[in-house]
Parts: C-alpha cells; sequence; structure tokens
C-alpha cells in the first residue's frame, strides 16, 4: 500500500471539505440553505502477542469510512439529506431521506435512515474507536421507512415503520417489515447535569436470515470470535434498556439488549440473545461533558479537552438451540480534541470468550470531521 499518496489525497480532501462546510448557500428567493458535511478516519492498530492466540495475528492501517453528505433545508419546514461512504473498497448510501418539521418538538421523517434502536446509529462511536459488541451484534443497520421524533427538555419519543431491506437491496421482492419505538425520559437535565433513562422495542417479521455475531471492537482487523451462524426466523423481537448520568466532567451509561427470534417451523421454541455493556469516562481537562437532547447521547467534547475513558461489554449466546458461547471484551480509552473538526483517540481492547481465546488489541485514529 502506498501510504504517503493516500494520506496526501485525504488532507487535500479535508481541507476543500472543511473550507465548503463552512458555507451556506441560499436561492434568490432565500428559502434554500445548504450545508455539507463529512468525515474520514485515518487508523492503525497491532495486536500484542501475550500469548499464542495473538502470534501472527494481522495488523495494519486503514481509512475504512470516508463520508461526504450535504443536508438542506427549504421553505421553512422541509429538509432532507443525503449521505455517500468508501468503505472496504466500495461506494454506497448511508442517509438518504426527506424530513418534514410537524411543530417546534416534532418532525417526521421519509427515506433510508436508522431505526430508533441501539446505541450505535445516533453516533456513539465518537467515544471509542468502535462501537461497543453488544451494540454490534444487535443493532440494525439503516432501512428505507418513516418515522416520527418528537423531543422536549424532559421526553424523547420516537417510532417508526421500516422494511427489512434497505437501499441497497430494494429490489427483493419480499424485504419483511419493522416497526421499532424509543422512549428516552429525563428527570433532571440542565447545563451540567443530565439524568435519562429509555426503553427500546423493535418487532421484525421478516424471511430474511439473520448472523448475530460478536466481534472485536476495532476497524483495523475484524474478527469473529462468536456466531451463531445463520438462523431462518419468521420474527423476532428485541429490547433495550439504557440509562445515561453526566455530572460535570463525569459520565456513565449502560444498555442491556435482549433478543428473541421465533424460528420458522411449528412449535419450536424460540432462541434467546443477549448482552450488555456499561461505560463510563473522566474529562482530565476541558470543562464538562457534552450531551445532544436530540438524540438523547453526548456529543463531542469541546476542543482542547482531554478525556479518559472505559467500557466493559458482554455477550451470550449459550442458548441450547446455538450453544454459541460467550464474550466479554474490554476497552480503555484516551481521546483529545484538538479542535471542532480534528480529535484522536487511542484504545487499548481486551477479548475474551469463555473456554477460548484471548487477544489483546491496541488501535490509534485520527478524524477529520465537519
Amino acid at each position: 500500500m502506498r501510504i504517503k499518496p493516500i494520506l496526501v489525497s485525504a488532507l487535500m480532501f479535508a481541507t476543500v471539505a472543511s473550507t465548503f462546510a463552512q458555507v451556506k448557500i441560499k436561492t434568490d428567493a432565500g428559502d434554500l440553505t445548504l450545508q455539507i458535511n463529512g468525515r474520514t478516519n485515518f487508523d492503525a492498530g497491532t495486536y500484542i502477542a501475550t500469548s499464542e492466540d495473538n502470534i501472527n495475528q494481522h495488523n495494519g492501517v486503514a481509512m475504512n469510512d470516508t463520508r461526504l453528505g450535504a443536508i438542506a433545508k427549504f421553505d421553512e419546514k422541509w429538509s432532507a439529506k443525503i449521505e455517500i461512504c468508501y468503505a472496504s473498497k466500495a461506494i454506497s448510501f448511508r442517509d438518504l431521506w426527506i424530513g418534514y418539521k410537524l411543530s417546534e418538538n416534532a418532525s417526521i421523517k421519509v427515506g433510508n435512515h436508522f431505526q430508533p434502536y441501539g446505541a450505535k446509529p445516533l453516533g456513539l462511536a465518537y467515544k471509542f474507536v468502535e462501537d461497543a459488541s453488544a451494540d454490534y451484534a444487535f443493532c440494525p443497520a439503516r432501512k428505507i421507512g418513516a418515522s416520527y421524533a418528537y423531543t422536549s427538555d424532559k421526553l424523547n419519543v420516537t417510532a417508526g415503520l421500516f422494511s427489512d431491506g434497505n437501499v441497497d437491496n430494494g429490489k427483493n421482492v419480499d424485504q419483511g417489515v419493522s416497526v421499532a419505538a424509543k422512549v428516552i425520559y429525563r428527570p433532571i437535565i440542565d447545563d451540567n447535569t443530565v439524568l435519562h433513562f429509555g426503553f427500546a422495542p423493535m418487532f421484525v417479521q421478516s424471511p430474511n436470515a439473520v448472523s448475530p455475531q460478536g466481534i472485536i471492537p476495532t476497524t483495523v482487523v475484524t474478527k469473529g470470535l462468536i456466531s451463531t451462524g445463520a438462523i431462518d426466523n419468521k420474527n423476532y423481537l428485541r429490547l433495550e434498556f439504557e440509562a445515561l448520568y453526566i455530572k460535570d466532567k463525569i459520565y456513565a451509561e449502560g444498555h442491556y439488549l435482549a433478543n428473541k427470534l421465533n424460528k420458522a417451523g411449528v412449535n419450536e421454541e424460540g432462541i434467546y440473545l443477549d448482552g450488555f455493556y456499561v461505560q463510563g469516562g473522566y474529562m482530565i481537562k476541558g470543562e464538562k461533558q457534552n450531551y445532544n437532547k436530540a438524540t438523547g447521547l453526548t456529543k463531542s467534547a469541546s476542543p482542547k479537552s482531554l478525556e479518559v475513558l472505559a467500557r466493559i461489554s458482554h455477550l451470550n449466546f449459550d442458548d441450547s438451540a446455538v450453544k454459541a458461547g460467550k464474550q466479554t471484551d474490554l476497552t480503555l480509552g484516551c481521546n483529545y480534541f484538538i479542535n471542532k473538526n480534528l480529535n484522536v483517540k487511542l484504545n487499548y481492547i481486551y477479548a475474551s470468550v469463555k473456554d477460548g481465546e484471548n487477544y489483546h488489541f491496541v488501535q490509534s485514529r485520527l478524524q477529520f470531521s465537519f
């Protein structure tokens, strides 16, 4: 791989994109604004050979997720977004939707976007290089559908109806259907303190097989540790319970995710899979942890902030019908926010399978976003 030309090209892209991201375009009538946004990640990682499990494992560098998109707002209440991603040597659509503002607190959205389930769709990955393995195992990808969202100081309510297909396989005749919702209640919210509780159910009726798996939470080398294999099912139900707390420089969050798959066939018992993750952080340098009321998640810290983090994630795939095992991984992290467009992350990951392999991995990331 010729690293130098790639880095030069990426830096040129970052400079040009940053300039245009600061420009808003309006029509003569003044009814349209356009905001350009995007991001790119420069990742590097290596296994630590502390045991035979880590010997001869692959190390490397990657530019695994480069995105470019635009958000348009017009006629006061309408909006639209398009986002294209280059990853794994392929180009694909991410967000592709049209929205309408019903009131100051409520809106609707139609198109390819995330279902209201899990933290991965809403940007939690900024805290760590990769999302928690439990969230990766159960959190769905973007789907084509329609959703309603309501946001106030105390409450977030999101609900939607989606196809089980997506924008890249829309030619499938029988895609199935998904119904999902999420409610977040904030008994405490002010400038320095947030306490919220969330609940999200999702029901999917689909002919498509599912293949939950647990991975080492790194983007440089994607390695599956446990997997159920393909499960043919007629429907499945997922539930999520979450809690988040912020107090000045302290941050803590926990999620429990449960999954029941009903197999196609007569009188067959369902398959139960579950997992959880708990994570927290402390701002060594910087004023406070930041919170996004619209998404119900933390958001990037202010420039020149330094943050330390820890996360433990656990998956239980030991249902009698699959016997795929259990996985636990621990991630320690450190983030430094150079400015509003650049940040650096460093993660140490320890992943373990019960009565099986143990892996140690270190990964760094330089992320540019606008």
